[in-house]
Parts: C-alpha cells; sequence; structure tokens
C-alpha cells in the first residue's frame, strides 16, 4: 500500500534514503552511511523500474507529513523525517511516530526544524531522536517527549534546539558496531 503523499512535493534529486539508511531486503542490501550501489550520478536510480520492495514503499516524512516545513527537504535541510510504528510493552498496540535524523550538525540551524519537532511534540506523536553512527556503524536513538515538553510548552524554540544538539553529542559519543546484516551479498565498503 502506497502512502497518501504531499501532492506539491517530489524527491526530485533527493536521494538522501539512498546513503543514509541501512537497507536490508532480500534484493538489496546496504549499511547506512554508503550510496547505494545503483545509485548514478544524476542521483537517480539505475534500477528504478525493477527495485527492490523496501525501495518503492519508502517515502520519507517530509513527502508525508503536510506539518514538516517545506524547508525541511532531506538534500537541503539535512533533516530526514520518517515514519515509525512504536509498539506498547504493556498492551502491544502499534502507535504511529517519527524518527527525526539530523544528518550533519548543520540540520541544527534548518528553518523550520524547531517547529516541526515542537508540533509533533505538542500533538503528543511519539518523537524519537537518530544519530547516525559511523558510515556503516549501528546508530543511537531516544525518545524526545519528555526531554523537549517545557520546552514545547513554553514555546521556547532556543531551549528546544538546545536539547536536539545536546542529545546529538551524546549520541556521537556513544559506542557503535559495524553494522552486520544477516543475508549474503551485502554492500559492504570497499577497504
Amino acid at each position: 500500500m502506497t502512502p497518501e503523499l504531499i501532492a506539491d512535493r517530489s524527491c526530485g534529486a533527493c536521494n538522501v534514503c539512498c546513503v543514509a539508511l541501512t537497507i536490508d531486503d532480500p534484493a538489496l542490501q546496504k549499511v547506512q552511511g554508503y550510496r547505494c550501489p545503483n545509485t548514478t550520478r544524476t542521483h537517480g536510480c539505475a534500477i528504478y523500474d525493477t527495485r527492490p520492495e523496501t525501495c518503492r514503499t519508502f517515502f520519507c516524512g517530509w513527502r508525508q507529513l503536510k506539518w514538516v516545513r517545506e524547508t525541511l527537504r532531506p538534500d537541503t535541510s539535512g533533516v530526514l523525517f520518517r515514519l515509525h510504528n512504536e509498539i506498547s510493552s504493556e498492551t502491544g498496540e502499534k502507535r504511529a511516530g517519527i524518527i527525526v535524523t539530523l544528518l550533519t550538525g548543520a540540520a541544527l540551524k534548518a528553518e523550520g526544524l524547531a517547529e516541526s519537532v515542537a508540533a509533533a511534540v505538542a500533538a503528543g506523536v511519539p518523537v524519537y531522536l537518530h544519530v547516525p553512527g559511523p558510515p556503516g556503524h549501528t546508530s543511537g536513538m531516544v525518545r524526545l517527549n519528555a526531554a523537549l515538553g517545557d520546552a514545547v510548552h513554553f514555546r521556547d524554540k532556543a531551549a528546544l534546539l538546545d536539547v536536539l544538539r545536546r542529545l546529538r553529542a551524546q549520541g556521537r559519543a556513544g559506542d557503535s558496531a559495524p553494522i552486520v546484516l544477516a543475508r549474503r551479498g551485502a554492500v559492504r565498503p570497499d577497504r
């Protein structure tokens, strides 16, 4: 099932998902931080018509969520929003949430970042900060709702961005390990 997309937003030359995400599909395996080997020099996909189901069904939050500001297109902002299902440990119930990946330190200055994150927190949407590890390594992730509650309540943009900055720094300083994909034929970086 294809999600509903915002009519005036298209991927165009953006291929952040082709680099930033780990893809563990029987037809394509690659670890985060490395460009998919099927990406062309013009940022297109050499196997677009036959690309794996994982690629066919993925659309970032910028393409799907109207409250994510227009200025937060991933290739220009350095911010990648993704939909995420949070599963309650008590009830097993699924709840839609989002993951916000800050691809670079400069992403913290992206126009509309604070407002888009605050809108999700204020609406009670589970919001996670994803901090990529070094290319090919595991990442860190932390739920933001409690940490940002006061900043959102008091509409304190500077405090919200400070929390994001501190949590990103903590995540980058944390431990990471090489990503190991279970299937054979994984795309690994050239050494």
